[in-house]
């Protein structure tokens, strides 16, 4: 979508300049100013590679999400297997990779199921999401900092976690709820 007249009207209006902050391992941060004839605005972005997620379905239509310590907010909580797109990765080939390490699964049929961005208002991070079904034991190297657990659970367990508040990471409940639909209409 473009901008609305009147945001194009303001930002011609202003000097637009931007600073590469930071630069770390996998994202940087970008200070973006516009400087108006009365005042000065400064936005402090994440520069993100993006992301992708899956919703695993085992045979008999139970979920495998994850449980793992998250350091940020200093809890373990539930999520969807995911992970960063590497330089220049596919999508689908980065959620093949990440079923892999986080479940120890492959999965034949990978279905796209969309995406969206995470946190817009600071981060240009955009999450692919996918069904991974027909799931086969596969398991590659994880991360050695990360110590994760498999939690197999049916939808409807999900999103009573959900509406209980105990599954309260964005990207999972926004997987489980598309997810929900994909499966009302086919």
């Amino acid at each position: 979508m473009e901008k609305s007249e009147r945001q194009r009207d303001l930002e011609n209006r202003a000097k637009h300049s931007f600073d590469e902050m930071y630069q770390g391992r996998l994202y940087s941060i970008r200070r973006e100013k516009l400087e108006f004839e009365d005042h000065t605005h400064d936005w402090d972005f994440v520069i993100h590679p993006g992301a992708v997620a899956a919703v695993p379905v085992k045979e008999n239509g139970d979920l495998i999400l994850i449980q793992q310590w998250r350091r940020a907010i200093k809890k373990i909580i539930y999520e969807l297997p995911a992970g960063v797109l590497e330089k220049d990765e596919p999508p689908i080939k980065a959620v093949d990779r990440e079923l892999q390490e986080e479940i120890g699964y492959k999965p034949k049929t990978l279905i796209p199921l969309g995406g969206f961005f995470s946190t817009p208002g600071f981060c240009t991070e955009y999450i692919h999401l996918f069904i991974a079904k027909d799931l086969s034991p596969s398991s590659l190297p994880g991360d050695l900092h990360e110590a994760i657990d498999i939690v197999e659970i049916s939808l409807d367990e999900a999103l009573k976690l959900i509406d209980t508040g105990e599954i309260d990471d964005m990207k999972t409940i926004a997987g489980l709820l598309r997810y929900q639909r994909w499966l009302e209409k086919n």
